[in-house]
């Protein structure tokens, strides 16, 4: 897709975006100027306020289920003219807490427009493209379309989605031939690629006993201190474990699973006491095709080997999370609709590369039935989950010119 090659639905839809420039960053700074931190979790305000601009852009069809009062999602219709093909758009209302919050330059929820970069929490890690969503929305609805358009912006994906697209897709909340999420799509710049697989999680920590007793005779008696134990464990798994996991490699993630030991670490009493428990949490990215039961047994094989080599370390596994890995066809009609709308609007090809976290992807696809482009928005990750988040101001209405580019494309205007 040239912009010579553009329906003049297509040409109309940017232009009037382009009209709304302003507007539209205005709406993302309002968006990170209400705070949504996940936890404690608490969407209320943020949803309120992508409803009534929802309504003001024309889009009426609004609803706000959850399974709790203070935990809503938000979806919007446009039903177009004859209901097929259906596409959903979405994003996540929530964010990750501030942290440290002297390590940030400014403030988190001050939405900040400095040097061309939109600063603030989850300024990339969403919220920009929710606001390019609903604006893409409202040009389409003006415009009218031939399928049907839905967004979805859940609750609760920053602590695992339970009361968000796991409760949408487990409610039968979510219907389409596809779906697109707008989580940020680039690790070393923005609009890297059509991030059409997920990366799975394993989260699960690891118990180490050893001798509570008191800590004066340590040098004239045998104990095992259970911090020192889990340190000399941590450094091992850090070093070694990926070597003992069992994966098929994949094209689109060329670098494997990803290890991250230690994430959590807590251990021991209090001064002059040995310790006699710790325990450390590790944040394990899976592949496809690397299911629970075989990560459980390669995790349980890893510490049976340190234990044989360590008689002195008692050491226990529990997996508390796990989320599967997704991947959908990369020759999805929707994979080319929005590279077309990307070359058009950013002027260049972008790969179809696989994404290095988990995503809603997982409920939409492998419980509701879903194919999902598991991440395609602006803002790259490496600003994400850390204090001074932030992303090019100008990529609030890239989005919104591709998810509009991308819908028209793939439902088709009677225009």
């Amino acid at each position: 897709m040239t912009a010579a090659s553009l329906s003049p639905t297509q040409r109309e839809a940017l232009a009037r975006l382009d009209s709304r420039a302003d507007e539209l960053l205005e709406f993302a700074r309002l968006l990170i100027a209400t705070p949504s931190p996940n936890p404690p979790g608490d969407e209320r305000a943020v949803a309120a306020v992508v409803v009534e601009r929802l309504r003001a852009l024309g889009v009426a069809d609004v609803d706000m289920p959850g399974d709790r009062p203070e935990r809503p999602n938000v979806i919007a219709n446009l039903p177009g003219s004859h209901g097929e093909p259906s596409l959903i758009l979405s994003g996540h209302l929530d964010t990750k807490p501030v942290g440290d919050e002297s390590a940030w330059n400014r403030d988190p929820f001050g939405a900040e427009v400095v040097n061309g970069e939109l600063h603030g929490l989850g300024s990339g890690d969403m919220k920009a493209a929710v606001a390019a969503m609903v604006y893409a929305a409202g040009v389409l609805a003006e415009l009218g379309l031939r399928g049907k358009l839905q967004l979805v912006f859940t609750a609760d994906e920053e602590a695992g989605s339970v009361h968000g697209s796991q409760w949408l897709a487990g409610s039968g909340r979510l219907h389409a031939d596809v779906a697109v999420i707008g989580e940020p799509c680039g690790i070393v710049r923005e609009w890297e690629a059509i991030d059409v697989l997920s990366r799975g999680a394993a989260l699960y920590k690891v118990i180490v006993r050893g001798d509570q007793m008191h800590s004066s005779i340590s040098d004239r008696l045998t104990m095992v201190n259970a911090t020192v134990a889990m340190a000399r464990l941590i450094d091992r798994m850090s070093r070694e474990l990926k070597g003992h996991l069992r994966y098929e490699p994949h094209p689109l993630v060329p670098l494997g699973p990803t290890v991250n030991v230690g994430v959590m670490v807590k251990g021991g009493v209090f001064y002059g006491v040995n310790p006699g428990l710790a325990e450390f949490a590790c944040d394990l990215r899976t592949l496809p095709g690397m299911t629970r039961e075989s990560v459980e047994e390669d995790l349980q094989a890893f510490l049976e080997l340190a234990m044989h080599d360590d008689p002195e370390l008692r050491a226990k596994l529990c997996l508390e999370i796990w989320v599967p890995a997704t991947e959908m066809d990369a020759g999805h009609p929707v994979v080319a609709a929005l590279r077309d709308a990307a070359r058009t609007v950013l002027g260049e090809v972008l790969p179809v590369q696989g994404f290095p976290g988990s995503t809603d992807a997982t409920h939409f696809q492998l419980t509701a039935g879903v194919p999902t482009v598991a991440a395609f928005g602006p803002g790259f990750l490496p600003r994400a989950h850390g204090p001074n988040e932030s992303l090019a101001a100008a990529s609030v209405l890239q989005a919104a010119k591709i998810y509009a580019l991308g819908a028209l494309a793939y439902l088709g205007s009677d225009n």
